[in-house]
């Protein structure tokens, strides 16, 4: 929940306890009560239930191929887990994987980008999946030239909208 989510609730439940006041005076005080206690449920049930699916990442559970091989150096970013790694397509002659990392028993997605005839250290970014309907990490070089990385759940026609470019199922281009 960010910060909106809370002030709503923090609203709701205001105006509840305002109205429960009010209603206490009549003879039916306990039942308002109670009807409003079953309203606030069931709002927060549908505003903060499960609704989102578990955002997953399918690239990550087939069995590792040839082309899934990581030549570039990323032990200067932490533990990421090359033998995890997945490619998923390339950019300007640079080759795009995703992989994992473990981050105190978590598990990290992790976006790496190894330099293909351009000289220079490989790229990484990682960050957790904490949605389905919100990307799991962009990355952006020198040039201001973007990739995002989303789950498979997510819906990208806002993206193709917005002129990113779709290199694979899970990975987009910025424009550029």
């Amino acid at each position: 929940m960010n910060i909106i989510d809370y002030l709503i609730l923090a609203i709701f439940l205001a105006v509840a306890l305002l109205v429960a006041f009010a209603v206490h005076k009549h003879r039916n005080a306990r039942r308002a009560t109670l009807v409003l206690a079953a309203a606030g449920a069931g709002l927060a049930v549908f505003q903060y239930g499960q609704w989102d699916p578990a955002p997953t990442l399918k690239v990550l559970d087939r069995a590792a191929a040839a082309e899934d091989a990581v030549t570039a150096d990323y032990s200067l970013y932490g533990g990421i887990n090359t033998d995890s790694a997945r490619y998923l397509g390339s950019r300007a002659g640079s080759k795009i994987f995703v992989a994992t990392r473990d981050v105190h028993g978590e598990e990290i997605i992790c976006l790496l980008v190894e330099p293909g005839d351009v000289p220079g250290p490989p790229g990484a970014g990682c960050a957790g999946m904490m949605s389905a309907s919100d990307p799991i990490v962009t990355l952006s070089d020198q040039a201001g030239r973007e990739l995002t990385l989303v789950p498979d759940q997510y819906d990208t026609n806002e993206l193709q909208a917005a002129g990113w470019t779709k290199i694979s199922a899970n990975l987009f281009r910025g424009r550029q």
